[in-house]
């Protein structure tokens, strides 16, 4: 890791008061000034904790989320020049717990009183999808005491996280890093259950007391054109998760579409040697 790099990017923070990048630019609203704040101070595991009471995906959301239209388009610093670099930064924090070996469940903490303490007691979740968002509200459910069981089709966990975002996007150590670090709060993972299949709602909801539902958005939306079931054409999501790629070696392949998964497709299937690939808005 390269701390001068990092020294120069958090220095370039303003930490506003109003937090634009937190409160405007960022869904979970992480506390990002405070995170970025701490690193400035070398209180690396503090910063860690700070992401932690909202992501628990800080590793990954460094690296894939769109922080330009996000937290780094609504910083200040970027009205009249270069906004801060929110996602190197985050990224940094994820990659320094790991360098120092502490975990997840070192810092992240309920917030909970005793009667509610006492009233999650012994309460059981089923979830359903083992993504991102089915790992996410698992984590947070575990923290709070909640027994928790994450039903995942695959013999992986991860999701899109592994088979729809490209490995030289998002290496795969990071994602089973991040894995590890939720699970490590003492959640059980049954593999190879799919809902429709050997998993059946009903069952479930005998045993648990609340089910989430977390099984993605896999399947691509259809364009109602004419071709769109032609021998040749793919969705993308689908291309990606399963991988059915045909032999584009000196080929000319035309995306639709101009969002992170047609960007996937087409450097993807550029390094699958196609002659050129094209993205169509």
């Amino acid at each position: 890791m390269k701390n001068i790099n990092i020294k120069e990017k958090v220095d370039y923070c303003l930490n506003c008061k109003i937090k634009p990048c937190s409160l405007k630019g960022c869904p979970l609203e992480n506390n990002i000034p405070e995170f970025i704040k701490a690193v400035k101070e070398d209180k690396f595991k503090e910063a860690y904790k700070i992401v932690s009471e909202t992501s628990v995906l800080p590793g990954v959301c460094g690296k894939i989320c769109p922080h330009m239209k996000q937290c780094q388009g609504s910083c200040v610093r970027g009205i009249k020049g270069e906004p801060v670099s929110i996602g190197d930064i985050e990224s940094f924090i994820f990659q320094k717990a790991v360098q120092d070996g502490y975990e997840l469940k070192e810092v992240i903490n309920n917030n909970l009183n005793d009667e509610e303490i006492a009233r999650l007691k012994n309460k059981k979740v089923a979830i359903i999808g083992g993504g991102p968002a089915g790992l996410t509200c698992a984590a947070f459910l575990a923290k709070d005491g909640i027994d928790v069981t994450i039903f995942e089709k695959y013999d992986y966990l991860g999701g899109l996280l592994v088979h729809g975002i490209p490995e030289f996007r998002l290496p795969k150590q990071i994602v089973k890093e991040t894995v590890n670090r939720i699970l490590s709060l003492g959640i059980k993972v049954q593999y190879n259950k799919e809902l429709g299949e050997n998993l059946k709602l009903e069952d479930l909801e005998k045993e648990y007391d609340a089910i989430f539902l977390s099984v993605g958005a896999n399947k691509p939306a259809k364009m109602g054109v004419k071709g769109e079931n032609l021998e040749g054409v793919f969705g993308g999501n689908e291309l990606l998760e399963y991988n059915r790629h045909p032999n584009y070696e000196g080929k000319v392949v035309s995306v639709i579409g101009g969002g992170n998964v047609a960007m996937d497709c087409s450097r993807t299937i550029k390094r699958l040697r196609c002659k050129d690939s094209k993205c169509y808005l």
